[in-house]
């Protein structure tokens, strides 16, 4: 039961995976994460394992995180499991220089929200006005993405009647990417429910897979 905002994606990928997996039953749910987690109904199988293996739990901020665990823990059925891929921490340099890449495609990715607020808000951001932003925070362990304004200027949305003025280096953080403590994480499962059974590292421990199992109490 993959879940995704993206219908588009769903259905693609649901047609790749039956094609080459003939005996797979998908039913595709098109959702944020909050709100399918709490719609899952029992398995038709014995047990049921709920899988968040990319890097997006670096996404949400510790209290998110926080409520995102609660909710995994209430889906789950006594003995079911959890599996969850987290980025682990790295040197600064190493981490700043992904996000600030030669080839411009995470700068291109972050100005293109700029794009979609255009269009979908009817705005009238300049995209040559703002610069990609991004460097490790290293008190929160967390990359910040931000977008900066080059000059002073005034932005409108004009289906949310809203006008952004900005002044010259000011910036929209945009989003953050947390990286995760392998020992402080299997803590924070564990009390929350979420027993860790067994976890998995790359060879340069740069990336963590944690297979949980909720508590029988």
């Amino acid at each position: 039961m993959p879940i995704d905002v993206s219908a588009g994606i769903l259905e693609s990928s649901a047609r790749t995976l039956l094609a080459d997996y003939s005996s797979l039953k998908i039913h595709g749910l098109v959702s944020t994460y909050e709100l399918a987690l709490e719609r899952l109904s029992p398995a038709p199988l014995p047990t049921r394992m709920i899988c968040f293996i990319g890097s997006t739990l670096g996404n949400l901020n510790p209290d998110e995180c926080h409520v995102f665990f609660s909710q995994v823990t209430q889906a789950l059925q006594p003995g079911e499991y959890f599996l969850l891929g987290i980025d682990l921490q790295k040197p600064k340099g190493l981490l700043e220089a992904a996000y600030n890449d030669s080839q411009g495609v995470t700068a291109a990715f972050n100005l293109n929200m700029l794009s979609h607020l255009n269009q979908r808000f009817g705005g009238n951001f300049d995209l040559n006005q703002f610069e990609h932003w991004s460097f490790y925070n290293e008190s929160l362990h967390q990359i910040e993405m931000h977008l900066r304004s080059l000059k002073a200027q005034t932005v409108e949305l004009q289906d949310l009647g809203m006008a952004i003025a900005f002044q010259p280096g000011e910036t929209i953080l945009s989003e953050i990417s947390r990286k995760f403590d392998l020992t402080q994480i299997q803590q924070e499962l564990s009390a929350k429910g979420l027993q860790p059974i067994q976890t998995w590292t790359d060879l340069n421990q740069w990336f963590g897979l944690l297979l949980c199992q909720r508590h029988n109490s």
